[in-house]
C-alpha cells in the first residue's frame, strides 16, 4: 500500500544540481534553494492529475436547480486510511499526512513534497492564484496594519514576536449564476410645503414591488474547515483576473488544504449571499422616505462552480506571558486581518479625552445660544 501511495509523491528537483525547487512569489517561478537557478512552473502530466476545466467561460462544474450537494458528494473520493503513510523519495522517511492535506514539508529532511493523490480523482482545482507577497515582506505589511491603532500598548512594538509563519493555499469555491426575484415593500413618501406662515406635511403610503435579475461571477466561499469564516471573508477580496490554470508546481514550498467543509453548508452560504445581494440591489433602487420589506422570493438558475486555491499567510503574534493573537495576510494583496491587544489605561485616557471634548463642545454651544438670546 505504501509503494502504491509513493507513486503519487511529486518533488520538484533542480535539473542543474538536484536541489529542491520552491515557488518564488517575487519571481513567479520555481527557484532552486541551493544554486538559485530559476525555472518556469511546469505543466502537470496527464497521468499525475486529471485534466480539468480552467476557465468559467469553458465549462465549470455545473449543476441543475442549484443542487450543490449532488456535485459535492460526487467529488468525494476515498484514497486510503484517514492518516495515509507517504514514503519520502528524498530521505526514505515515512510521512504522515492528514486526509485533506495536499502539500507538506518532510519533517526529517525538509524536502518539499506534493501529495498529488489529494488533488486528483473526480475533482482537482480549476485554478490557483500564486503567492505574490514574499514572506520577508510580511513584517512591513503588519507594521502598516499597526499604524493608527491608538489603543495599542506602548511596548507592543518592541515586546511582541511573530511566531512561525505558514504560507497556505486555502480552498475556495467560486460560484457563478443568475438569480431572479421579487420584493414587496410598504413604503411612505413625505413631502413638506410652505404657504406663508404655515408648513404642510403630506404623507403618502404605497405598496412598492420591485423585480430583479442579477448575474453573479466568482462569489468566493472558503471551503476549509480550519479557517474561521469571518477571517476568510475579511481577507477578501482577491483579484480573480490573476487566477491561472492549476499546476502542482505552485504548491512547492507551501502548505495546501483540500476542501473539507460539508457541501450543505456551502450551498446555504452561497444562497444567502445571492439573496442578500439581490435584496440590497433592489433596496438601493428605492427613493421613498421610508420602506419596510414585507415579502421576497428568489430563484437561482444557470449556476456553476469552480474549485480554486487562494494564497494566505497564517501566523500568531505573541505578546506578554501567555496571550497570542492570530493574524492572516492575503498572499496576493498584502491585506492584513487580526486581533490586537488594548491598553486599558490608554483606553480610559482616550475615552475621557474624547468625552471632555464632546462635553466642552456641547457646553460652548449652549453658552453661545444663551448669549444670542436662545434657551440655555
Amino acid at each position: 500500500m505504501e509503494d502504491e501511495r509513493s507513486r503519487f509523491i511529486k518533488m520538484h528537483r533542480c535539473p542543474a544540481c538536484g536541489g529542491t525547487l520552491v515557488f518564488s512569489p517575487e519571481k513567479g517561478r520555481l527557484v532552486c534553494e541551493y544554486c538559485d537557478e530559476e525555472y518556469d512552473v511546469p505543466k502537470d502530466k496527464p497521468d499525475v492529475t486529471q485534466a480539468a476545466p480552467t476557465a468559467q467561460g469553458e465549462q465549470a462544474h455545473q449543476f441543475g436547480n442549484f443542487d450543490f450537494m449532488q456535485f459535492y458528494n460526487s467529488a468525494q473520493i476515498e484514497t486510503g486510511e484517514n492518516l495515509p503513510v507517504y514514503h519520502c523519495s528524498n530521505c526514505g522517511a515515512d510521512v504522515l499526512a492528514a486526509g485533506e492535506t495536499a502539500a507538506l514539508t518532510c519533517p526529517y529532511c525538509s524536502g518539499k513534497i506534493v501529495l498529488t493523490d489529494k488533488i486528483s480523482g473526480n475533482i482537482r482545482p480549476n485554478g490557483i492564484i500564486p503567492f505574490k507577497i514574499p514572506q520577508k515582506d510580511l513584517k512591513k505589511h503588519v507594521d502598516n496594519f499597526y499604524k493608527g491603532k491608538k489603543l495599542l500598548p506602548r511596548d507592543f512594538f518592541n515586546k511582541s514576536r511573530m511566531e512561525k509563519v505558514t504560507g497556505v493555499y486555502v480552498p475556495f469555491w467560486l460560484f457563478y449564476g443568475n438569480i431572479d426575484g421579487r420584493c414587496k415593500y410598504d413604503a411612505t413618501s413625505v413631502k413638506t410645503t410652505t404657504d406663508g406662515e404655515y408648513n404642510y406635511t403630506t404623507t403618502s403610503n404605497y405598496v412598492a414591488v420591485r423585480d430583479v435579475n442579477a448575474g453573479f461571477a466568482g462569489i468566493p466561499i472558503d471551503a476549509s474547515d480550519k479557517l474561521i469564516d469571518k477571517v476568510a471573508d475579511s481577507v477578501l477580496p482577491y483579484d480573480m483576473s490573476e487566477l491561472v490554470p492549476f499546476q502542482s508546481g505552485y504548491l512547492s514550498g507551501y502548505t495546501a488544504d483540500r476542501f473539507d467543509v460539508p457541501g450543505k453548508s456551502m450551498q446555504s452560504r452561497a444562497e444567502s449571499l445571492m439573496r442578500e445581494t439581490a435584496r440590497n440591489l433592489i433596496s438601493g433602487s428605492l427613493s421613498y422616505s421610508s420602506t419596510k420589506l414585507t415579502s421576497s422570493s428568489f430563484q437561482a438558475s444557470n449556476v456553476s462552480v469552480q474549485y480554486v486555491l487562494l494564497p494566505m499567510y497564517i501566523f500568531k503574534i505573541k505578546y506578554g506571558s501567555r496571550k497570542k493573537y492570530e493574524f492572516a495576510v492575503n498572499g496576493q494583496t498584502g491585506k492584513v486581518v487580526g486581533s490586537l491587544p488594548i491598553d486599558k489605561k490608554v483606553s480610559r485616557i482616550y475615552f475621557l479625552t474624547r468625552f471632555s471634548i464632546v462635553t466642552a463642545a456641547v457646553m460652548l454651544g449652549a453658552i453661545i445660544s444663551y448669549l444670542i438670546g436662545g434657551p440655555f
